[in-house]
């Protein structure tokens, strides 16, 4: 199943900003906005260049749980992903995850979500009660994914466009 943009199914739409859960959500970049909260190339230019390099060497459909933890810790650190998007992402770090992922081998951590949030859908649709809070945690989740992915991609774009210069 693909989530994207325009997906309309399940009610989830591709936000403008993250919808703020106070006690999850300590976005502090003071120069530029949150990578986590809205894409936008020229906000990214804005971002410090380590940050930058470390974004431009990530390959989210090709990342291990581990190091998908390890790059939300230093975004949340650094101002740029909520707390419930690295909590999330450190979830899939447990050995005994009910879906057995192992921590260390690569997987396509947008479509492992986007698993997630159809699964969680899946329990709503067939009238199971309480996973509103689940819908809504993995519906920022993808967000950040997406507003991610779009950064990375960008930046290594540029980083082509520059060396071809």
């Amino acid at each position: 199943m693909q989530i994207g943009p325009n997906s309309s199914q399940h009610h989830y739409r591709f936000l403008e900003k993250v919808d703020p859960m106070p006690w999850q959500n300590r976005f502090k970049t003071a120069d530029s906005t949150p990578i986590g909260q809205r894409f936008d190339v020229i906000q990214i230019a804005l971002k410090p260049d380590e940050l930058k390099q470390k974004l431009a060497n990530v390959d989210l459909h090709n990342i291990s749980p581990h190091d998908l933890a390890v790059l939300g810790g230093y975004l949340n650190f650094n101002g740029e992903i909520s707390d419930n998007a690295t909590g999330e992402f450190l979830v899939l770090t447990v050995n005994d995850d009910q879906y057995d992922l192992n921590p260390d081998k690569p997987i396509d951590a947008i479509k492992e979500y986007e698993r997630r949030y159809a699964l969680v859908n899946r329990a709503i649709d067939s009238g199971e009660q309480g996973w509103d809070d689940a819908r809504r945690f993995l519906g920022n989740v993808l967000h950040t994914l997406y507003n991610l992915d779009n950064a990375i991609t960008s930046l290594r774009v540029g980083s082509q466009i520059d060396a071809n210069a």
